[in-house]
């Protein structure tokens, strides 16, 4: 008797359904724990004014550890590398490394996020189950990407959103639709235990969007251009400061002392604003109060010192803050309400800087209200196709180049194509080529 296909894929929806409900469960207890610990962790810092006067010695100590535990860089980079290159196998003992490392920057006031850690304890998770029911290597790449879209909604307490970031990273131009519903199974079942476990999230609905009119629509498109030269702007500061350090003849342990002491003298000149996380100040942007004009350049600054020395922590946090801050500085240029164009920032520059253009609209949809949303997804993909084929991410492939007018080499590594090779092809009119070749005789 053959079999219908109703029946298969009934029973294949039921699978996953199942995979992914207990890859969510795990990822929602361990990434839940890891959170609550980071932020126990840096409010008892927070007690200590100078506790970043040990920033030389977190950054020294976070070095060797990579160095002699952990011979190799390992990261989101490297998660999204195995997901599209090795079917999602990964090694599980990089894991409590990285968190120690982590958990050392951000309790002495080193600026980056916490969500690689949560998105690598997901990828690790899911990994270990596949090991455990021994699944296929098409099936064990599924798994491997629930747990890294869930550990995504775990931080982002988005998770229609952090599962879509968690797909639409590895690739730019392509979308993994057979991944779509575990992905999303797990990232909701990793949220609602992480809610449980009463881990809170940021969450502020707009009081207040601007009626779509011509003007704000002009200004609307000012500013996806601007957080898309913002975000190019990061990407290259972070390559070429971290190029510029490798290059550098100093044992690694070294570079994170000075790197350390650089901090520390930035924050005694600039205060403790931009260190951590930076939580308050980035919701006092979306909250409509402005900030001075060289909040987010600041930001940056100390982000891509952190990041580059350190190699260790998350850069969406950050590049959240300097979305939101910059969006302040430029409603305060362009004389538009703060609030609002602080919230399309923050999803903007990520946007932009990730490639991650459908999945932040979503976020901004969860995070800041339904009102929000044609204002976001304009901005967002501007945002995006502004920041050329560059990314935070260089294992991000490039499947299709941003424009027709571009050609751009596909099916590589952004790290393959950092300098890409790109040419203008321009069909002029026909009316003009027998001109030109008139005045050519």
């Amino acid at each position: 008797m053959r079999i219908q296909e109703e029946l298969v894929l009934f029973f294949s929806v039921l699978k996953w359904i199942i995979l992914s409900i207990l890859i969510g469960c795990l990822t929602g207890l361990a990434a839940s724990g890891f959170i609550r610990f980071i932020h126990e962790v840096i409010e008892q810092s927070n007690h200590y004014q100078h506790v970043f006067y040990w920033l030389p010695l977190s950054f020294f100590v976070a070095n060797l550890l990579s160095q002699f535990v952990l011979k190799q860089h390992v990261g989101t980079d490297a998660l999204i590398a195995a997901i599209n290159k090795n079917y999602g196998k990964i090694e599980g003992s990089f894991v409590p490394t990285k968190i120690i490392n982590v958990i050392l920057i951000l309790a002495t006031g080193g600026s980056a996020g916490k969500e690689s850690p949560c998105a690598q304890i997901g990828a690790g998770l899911g990994s270990l189950c596949a090991n455990l029911f021994r699944v296929t290597d098409i099936d064990r790449r599924k798994m491997v990407l629930c747990g890294f879209c869930a550990g995504f909604a775990c931080v982002f307490g988005a998770p229609i959103a952090g599962a879509l970031f968690g797909i639409e990273v590895l690739a730019v131009g392509v979308i993994f639709y057979d991944v779509l519903l575990p992905a999303f199974v797990a990232s909701i079942t990793a949220y609602q235990i992480s809610s449980a476990l009463g881990v809170t999230f940021f969450y502020y609905p707009l009081k207040f969007v601007p009626a779509f009119g011509q003007g704000f629509f002009l200004q609307l498109l000012g500013s996806g251009i601007f957080f898309g030269l913002c975000a190019y702007g990061l990407i290259r500061l972070i390559q070429t400061s971290t190029s510029a350090l490798n290059t550098l003849p100093i044992w690694r342990p070294w570079k994170g002392l000075l790197g350390g002491l650089v901090l520390v003298g930035l924050t005694l000149l600039f205060f403790r604003d931009y260190l951590g996380l930076g939580l308050t100040l980035m919701e006092n942007a979306i909250e409509g109060h402005s900030v001075k004009p060289y909040t987010f350049l600041l930001k940056a600054l100390f982000t891509v010192i952190t990041l580059s020395i350190s190699r260790s922590g998350s850069v969406i946090t950050p590049t959240l803050f300097i979305g939101a801050t910059a969006g302040s500085v430029y409603a305060d240029l362009v004389g538009a309400d703060h609030s609002t164009f602080a919230a399309i920032g923050f999803v903007s520059l990520l946007a932009g800087a990730a490639n991650t253009h459908i999945a932040c609209s979503i976020l901004a949809i969860e995070l800041f209200g339904v009102e929000v949303a044609p204002y976001a997804a304009v901005s967002c993909v501007i945002s995006f196709l502004m920041s050329g084929h560059r990314s935070l991410y260089s294992s991000q492939v490039l499947a299709m180049p941003k424009s027709s007018a571009l050609q751009a080499e596909t099916g590589h590594e952004f790290n393959a194509i950092a300098h890409p090779v790109i040419r203008w092809r321009v069909q002029w009119p026909n009316w003009l080529k027998k001109l030109g070749r008139r005045f050519r005789r």
